[in-house]
């Protein structure tokens, strides 16, 4: 693709809300696909997220995971040009808006370190490079986890939102998975 990021941002958010559209089903679907394709350790610590505007749903997916005894959290951003930090949550626990207005746990919440974030994302291509909103707060957080340790970064996208060839820089992180409503992709094949 030969367009510059933010081009790409606009054409894909268009993407992104005409397949949400056509697919109402799409959560469902990412959490059959993940859960027949993903193993997760016993003991992971699940990042998830509170989906915006029409970002793909992945409510079912951590509310499955919780049942099966997955920990949760969710990103918060609590300065810019920072990695995000992370507090527990459950479904159902109350959230409040956050810095950037996005729904966060409560401040009284424990802050965590996840094995595994369920990451969104406007565009992906098979090589589990990630496009994300600009702000590079993914970005961030993966260079630390990564350097702290193992960390499982699963992309949680519309098929509509697949790219063949994104644009990529020195701190860009890519992702181990891709899961959409059509397919699990592994960027090592």
């Amino acid at each position: 693709m030969d367009r510059s990021k933010p081009q790409l941002r606009t054409l894909l958010r268009q993407r992104r809300a005409q397949a949400a559209a056509a697919n109402p089903a799409a959560a469902l679907a990412v959490k059959d696909l993940f859960l027949s394709h993903i193993t997760l350790p016993a003991q992971a610590l699940v990042s998830t997220y509170v989906a915006q505007a029409d970002e793909l749903n992945p409510a079912p997916l951590s509310t499955f995971l919780h049942a099966r005894g997955h920990a949760l959290c969710l990103p918060c951003l609590e300065a810019k040009q920072a990695p995000l930090v992370f507090r527990a949550y459950a479904p159902g626990d109350p959230l409040a808006p956050g810095h950037a207005r996005i729904p966060e746990p409560l401040l009284a919440a424990a802050c965590v370190t996840p094995t595994v974030l369920l990451v969104p994302l406007l565009g992906f291509d098979e090589r589990g490079n990630r496009l994300g909103q600009g702000g590079g707060f993914y970005d961030r957080t993966l260079a630390q986890l990564r350097k702290q340790g193992k960390i499982l970064a699963i992309g949680i996208a519309f098929e509509a939102q697949a790219c063949v060839d994104l644009p990529q820089e020195a701190f860009d992180e890519p992702l181990d998975f891709i899961v959409t409503e059509k397919r699990v992709i592994d960027p090592t094949f």
